[in-house]
């Protein structure tokens, strides 16, 4: 199916897909519980329709770092966030991705190091890898957590970067 630009020249058009119903989706309400979730269309369908901005400060105790850096890799402003948590809103999609990312990132240290513990300090770290920065600081971007995977990966297969 085309529409006609303005140009004139065919364009290719999205296929309409159903509205997300939020009542049948996966709706992780903690850290802990995202990092359960698995990717695919759960992870999609959650994605889209936004996690709990509470979900920064239960991501800050996790990994016992400030709120402000959790704050930092989900990109989301700090008067945002208060706003978002006093009206029991929802992160838009771009910031609920980067949370689904670091907790999908978590739970690969996590098999990779084989002990929670060591994942978190691993990402909370600065690291050489990384130009002195830690892993998760990393994670606000995708090519970021690229590299964040390839040396997860690395550490997993005794592989050299």
């Amino acid at each position: 199916m085309t529409e006609k630009a303005h140009t004139g020249s065919s364009v290719p058009r999205a296929p309409r897909t159903a509205p997300l119903d939020p009542a049948d989706q996966v709706k992780p309400a903690s850290f802990a519980e995202l990092m359960q979730l698995s990717g695919g269309s759960d992870a999609v369908d959650a994605i889209r329709i936004g996690f709990p901005a509470g979900m920064i400060k239960d991501a800050g105790i996790y990994f016992d770092v400030p709120a402000q850096r959790i704050r930092s890799i989900a990109r989301l402003p700090e008067t945002t966030a208060h706003t978002l948590v006093k009206r029991g809103a929802l992160m838009d999609a771009a910031a609920s991705e980067r949370m689904w990312r670091l907790a999908d990132l978590m739970s690969l240290a996590q098999e990779v190091f084989d002990d929670e513990e060591a994942a978190k300090a691993w990402l909370r770290t600065p690291n050489l890898t990384f130009h002195d920065t830690a892993p998760m600081d990393y994670l606000d971007t995708e090519p970021g957590a690229i590299a964040v995977r390839q040396v997860l990966n690395a550490i997993a297969t005794g592989g050299a970067l």
